[in-house]
């Protein structure tokens, strides 16, 4: 997808169409999670600080992101992918391969399915675009949907593959991150052609059996098949604070909304979750984590926070201000599935079931209406969606 955030925005508020768009934190240590084309033609970019990107653009018109609508947008997406192929591995929340093997004959050839694929997207998304890249070879279809953007698509004809890397830059190969290609650059290998050319046995010597496999793809040899994405393996949401955080009160409130959250994303799942953890950084990046087992799975706000709380316990808190922290909920099961029936005696039955048709009730409201309808109110209205004055990050790992 492309732009995927910013655009979804620029979709739902058409005024913002031809402006700068940035999504991210605006605090001290706001950072830019996407950047609509115009704001990059400026020199703006995901992962820069927001500081940063408004020196480039500030004329950019900054939001603090909505990933309950981002995650909607995404569903949808990849419900069109599913039709098209029954092999989807989705890669994050905006980006999956499909393996189009036996399609044509419903489909067409590549170039055609791609086009339809294209069209699908806009028309069913509300003209949210995709970028795509026609390969024989996995990670060459990855490098090729990144060519032609926004809405472009490209294709890498079978036996043209080593035409087709041979002139990009080394940092374009997967695995070649910049300390790799900083040591590359320093034997004079600039791109994947001279990669190429260097041999299998000098790489291996340099970076080991990694130089192996770096050589693999620069010769466009890559086996790894398309998986289809595995059940979902945990739900966080974690903030990153423009100012510090400091006492157990106030990180109970930060504690308190990411519960929620998570939360809210596990009953629009379908999913319950047997364990909870908890994340948190101070200000010297020192990261801890914790995590404990329920006793039975669970959806519900409440439960969640009550888990995290006592995790919070036992991490040191005096002397320590904090820049970041996180609920996650994992071993997830289906809500209907094994082991998600509460083994309760029949008179805490109805509570039970009552507590959870509450928070169904509470996230199917907060869906439509935003994380601040229905909020918590002891979790204070400082720490309602966007005030995180940093970057907040809601994810499914897969």
């Amino acid at each position: 997808m492309d732009a995927f955030f910013a655009s979804v925005e620029i979709r739902d508020d058409p005024s913002l169409r031809g402006k700068p768009v940035l999504v991210g934190g605006v605090g001290r240590r706001g950072v830019v999670a996407a950047a609509s084309y115009e704001a990059r033609r400026y020199g703006c970019r995901s992962a820069q600080p927001m500081a940063v990107a408004l020196r480039l653009c500030p004329h950019a018109v900054v939001l603090p992101g909505r990933h309950e609508a981002y995650a909607e947008a995404s569903d949808r997406v990849f419900e069109i992918f599913d039709r098209f192929s029954p092999l989807v591995e989705g890669l994050s929340i905006d980006e999956a391969f499909l393996d189009m093997t036996g399609t044509e004959r419903l489909l067409g050839p590549p170039r055609q399915a791609a086009e339809a694929l294209r069209a699908a997207v806009r028309q069913e998304t509300g003209g949210l675009t995709c970028s795509i890249g026609i390969s024989a070879v996995k990670f060459l279809s990855k490098i090729a949907s990144g060519r032609n953007k926004p809405d472009g698509l490209t294709e890498v004809p079978p036996g043209r593959e080593l035409e087709f890397l041979a002139p990009l830059a080394i940092d374009e190969l997967w695995g070649v991150g910049p300390k790799s290609a900083e040591r590359l650059r320093a034997h004079g290998i600039e791109t994947i052609g001279d990669l190429r050319r260097l041999g299998a046995d000098v790489l291996q010597q340099w970076f080991g059996q990694h130089g192996l496999h770096l050589h693999e793809l620069a010769d466009a040899r890559d086996s790894r098949e398309v998986v289809p994405w595995r059940s979902r393996k945990s739900i966080s949401h974690e903030d990153t604070y423009g100012q510090d955080v400091v006492g157990i009160p106030a990180l109970r409130r930060k504690l308190l909304s990411q519960a929620t959250r998570v939360a809210d994303r596990l009953v629009a799942k379908g999913l319950l979750a047997r364990c909870v953890q908890l994340k948190i950084r101070d200000i010297g990046f020192h990261t801890e984590t914790r995590q404990r087992t329920l006793a039975q799975p669970t959806d519900r706000a409440r439960e969640i926070y009550a888990a995290a709380c006592e995790l919070l316990e036992a991490v040191e808190i005096d002397g320590r201000a904090f820049r970041l922290t996180g609920v996650g909920a994992s071993e997830l099961v289906p809500q209907a599935g094994p082991g998600a029936q509460l083994e309760l005696p029949l008179a805490q039955e109805q509570p039970a079931r009552d507590a959870g048709r509450l928070q169904g009730v509470l996230t199917a409201v907060r869906r439509r209406f935003g994380h601040q309808a229905l909020y918590p109110a002891e979790a204070g209205a400082a720490e309602r969606e966007g005030s995180a004055g940093g970057y907040s990050d809601s994810r499914g790992d897969e």
